[in-house]
């Protein structure tokens, strides 16, 4: 069995897209602003952005329904998308219901054995009760994401705006003739946005499966090599899934954005090496330039809207590569 290093990085324009949105003032719901500056004038841009927690969480999500597909194990909370990862005691009872654990080493193999996602995803645990023996434990996520935010060439030119929404509920009883006037119409505004953004996202598979918190035991498998196996493979193609099928961002009910793909790169290796940021346009060649200096057995799967291959076709020609690898085939 082997462990491979699956890293992502693209730029995907997404037209009136509220995907992530952080509150709401009165009427006026406000996406989520970061500040990103430019290298060559230092100049720094208030633009829409769409967090790595909101892709984290999609991710997160399809991640649950795929170990339950493939009869992997997913605590209580974790399978209906509630991501509160062992929490605390009351937590850790209720999605396991299992006795607590005496000591660290047990406590991480107990989560790990029993919920896909925490093992992928991570948790941070800490007691809020006395007497308890595991005060506090901590296991870092498996895959990594980051901000999506406009691309360099775009920042200047990205703008949010609020577009004006209205209900009605004139005509009906629950609005009397006094109130008409005043409540017959609601009034809101949701700002949306339009920009080529970047995407990140790094998959670890190294400790997939096997407990990281007590240092001289790290590494230890917690299931059979061929449970393993099979995690590392529904962690990638629940990746494939999240982008194919766009399923990360809020508001989509009614705001569903309209998504292309401009270019990706992803990087299949046996060890750590990571696609250069795709926050500038020369990320493709910066990439070809890093394998000729850096080779981890790794191999590059390249898009361009132009391209002969779709979108999906070479994503899926990446992840088979990296099943394979996992099969040590």
């Amino acid at each position: 069995m082997s462990n491979i290093f699956f890293s992502f990085r693209g730029r995907v324009v997404i037209n009136v897209e509220a995907l992530n949105m952080v509150e709401s003032i009165g009427n006026y719901v406000k996406h989520r602003r970061v500040p990103v500056i430019v290298p060559e004038k230092y100049v720094t841009y208030m633009v829409p952005a769409i967090s790595g927690e909101t892709i984290a969480h999609g991710y997160q999500v399809v991640l649950a329904e795929k170990a339950l597909e493939n009869n992997l194990p997913v605590c209580k909370l974790c399978s209906k998308g509630i991501f509160l990862k062992s929490t605390n005691i009351d937590v850790f009872n209720y999605s396991f219901g299992s006795t607590l654990p005496n000591n660290e080493f047990d406590f991480e193999k107990t989560i790990i054995s029993k919920c896909v996602v925490e093992d992928i995803g991570g948790f941070l645990y800490a007691a809020e009760k006395r007497g308890v023996k595991v005060k506090n434990l901590k296991r870092t996520s498996n895959f990594y994401v980051g901000y999506m935010v406009p691309v360099a060439e775009a920042l200047s030119n990205v703008v949010v705006e609020p577009q004006l929404h209205s209900r009605y509920a004139l005509g009906t009883q629950f609005v009397s003739r006094e109130e008409r006037e005043a409540r017959g119409q609601m009034i809101y505004y949701v700002e949306l946005s339009s920009a080529p953004y970047t995407f990140s996202f790094d998959l670890d598979t190294k400790y997939i499966g096997k407990t990281t918190f007590t240092v001289d035991k790290a590494g230890t498998p917690v299931v059979s090599e061929e449970e393993i196996k099979k995690r590392k493979i529904v962690a990638l193609e629940a990746f494939a899934d999240l982008l194919i099928e766009n399923m990360f961002g809020a508001k989509k009910t009614r705001f569903l954005p309209v998504v292309e793909w401009e270019s990706f790169v992803v990087a299949v290796s046996d060890g750590v090496w990571t696609v250069p940021s795709p926050f500038t346009n020369k990320y493709i060649d910066n990439a070809l330039k890093k394998k000729e200096k850096i080779d981890r057995n790794t191999k590059l799967y390249i898009y361009r809207r132009n391209g002969e291959k779709s979108f999906e076709e070479v994503l899926l020609e990446a992840i088979e590569d990296a099943k394979k690898r996992i099969m040590g085939q």
